[in-house]
């Protein structure tokens, strides 16, 4: 546009019209150099985000949501203070590193060094140096070689259990879960209310419920006595999801261990009644022995044991050791003495549960 006093042009940052070159060279397109800046500025603000579509600190916020939790389990689990003040260490660590993050996240989506400096409440030369993004992506890299490292360090330490126990412990902590979940229901308490009664945090209890966490015996057991339950029926299925739980001492250990893990089992499996079992069970067990079973009144053949685990949902595999651990005590207890090995054959009645 033109008039008597020469040529105009309209700014395209702030729409205000300006005197326009009038001899050779570039056109100029902003009025001033300030409105040149803004425009560079939010130009920038549009491209970054497509260049960094996943933001850096969300996923270190999710590590910090993790080490965070494995701190709280080692407070409610009793661990010593050099092992919560590791944690601790670790934590602050990582929060350092979500802070760089964040900022660098917050810049790539075209926030000011002013607005940055205001929400960490520092001054913007102190923001500039430092969270630049030299000086970030340096410290990202030390972090992405310390989590390489610390990879690297547990490769050696890999579960040498034979897969069947591995599967086996997966099974134990589901039906550890799976138990608790119904002493829950079955208490009435709402999760606050468990959480107010044991000390834990609400967030806790929910995800020991939701098998998003195995936690230590003590936690279990504090949960178990809480919600109205016998400790005795989620030991060894606390103990078979922790790896190989521990040799019986005597009969009365092992007859005692097998009679809670397979309550423990009936609980997690809903509560149901010995005409259920028995349905269950295609009509192989009747409500007696379903009855002498859960009241540990006597040790069940192993026909009878298979059959009660097969029909609560759970692998006879998993619980044959605790149910062998009673016969060879018996045999321990009747014949202490050492006798020649037997020939093939001998004792398979009994270790067939005959």
């Amino acid at each position: 546009m033109t008039d008597e006093s020469g040529e105009f042009a309209e700014c395209r940052e702030c729409s205000g019209q300006f005197s326009q070159n009038a001899g050779r060279g570039r056109r100029r397109a902003y009025c001033s150099r300030a409105c040149r800046s803004r425009a560079q500025r939010l130009r920038d603000g549009r491209r970054r985000p497509s260049q960094n579509a996943l933001p850096i600190g969300r996923s270190i916020a999710e590590e910090l949501y993790s080490l965070a939790f494995d701190l709280l389990e080692a407070e409610y689990g009793g661990a010593d203070l050099a092992e919560l003040l590791s944690r601790a260490r670790s934590l602050a660590k990582e929060t350092d590193y979500y802070i760089s993050a964040a900022v660098r996240d917050a810049r790539q989506g075209g926030v000011s060094w002013e607005d940055v400096a205001a929400g960490a409440a520092v001054s913007v030369a102190t923001a500039r140096v430092r969270w630049g993004e030299v000086q970030v992506m340096r410290r990202l890299q030390v972090r992405a070689g310390e989590r390489a490292a610390a990879r690297q360090a547990q490769v050696p330490v890999p579960d040498v259990r034979p897969m069947e126990n591995r599967e086996a412990g997966g099974r134990a902590s589901r039906q550890l879960a799976a138990a608790l979940s119904q002493l829950h229901q079955d208490s009435g308490l709402m999760i606050r209310e468990v959480a107010e009664s044991t000390d834990l945090s609400p967030s806790y209890v929910s995800r020991i419920l939701s098998l998003d966490r195995t936690p230590t015996w003590p936690v279990v057991r504090q949960l178990v006595e809480v919600l109205g339950g016998d400790p005795l029926e989620l030991r060894v299925l606390w103990e078979m999801a922790q790896g190989v739980p521990p040799a019986p001492q005597d009969f009365i250990d092992a007859a005692t261990r097998l009679n809670g893990v397979l309550r423990g089992l009936h609980l997690a499996a809903g509560n149901p009644s010995p005409k259920q079992v028995c349905e269950q069970s295609n009509g192989a067990l009747d409500p007696a022995v379903v009855e002498a079973i859960l009241a540990g009144t006597e040790v069940p053949t192993w026909e009878n044991t298979g059959r009660f685990i097969t029909a609560v949902g759970a692998h006879p595999a998993d619980i044959r050791p605790q149910w062998e651990a009673v016969y060879s005590s018996i045999l321990g207890a009747c014949d202490p003495a050492p006798k020649p090995a037997p020939e093939p054959g001998d004792g398979a009645a009994l270790a067939g549960g005959r």
